[in-house]
């Protein structure tokens, strides 16, 4: 299994939109997707509570390349209008153990 790991940094004063569009927008279209095990979506719980990350959990690095396609190591965001409210965002990967 692959586990995939990105999180976002909104610009600020942008958290709580960024948040609404994530629910909305990206939750659904990785829920919809073949191959995925499991899906976390959470907020930042430290002073500010701005910074948002999904984590998605993959049968087979072939089954979540069907959701980002050949370039794998990059962000895959589904609207316009969430690009346009994160200032920085990451993306890791790791293959399960255990």
């Amino acid at each position: 299994m692959i586990i995939r790991i990105f999180r976002a940094r909104p610009k600020p004063g942008m958290a709580d939109e960024l948040a609404q569009l994530i629910e909305e927008v990206s939750i659904p279209f990785v829920d919809r997707q073949p191959g995925l095990v499991a899906r976390y979506t959470g907020r930042g719980m430290d002073s500010s509570g701005e910074d948002l990350v999904m984590i998605s959990v993959w049968e087979s690095l072939e089954a979540m390349k069907n959701m980002t396609g050949d370039d794998w190591q990059s962000a895959v965001i589904p609207d316009e209008r969430e690009a346009e409210r994160i200032a920085e965002s990451s993306v890791h990967h790791f293959r399960s153990v255990g």
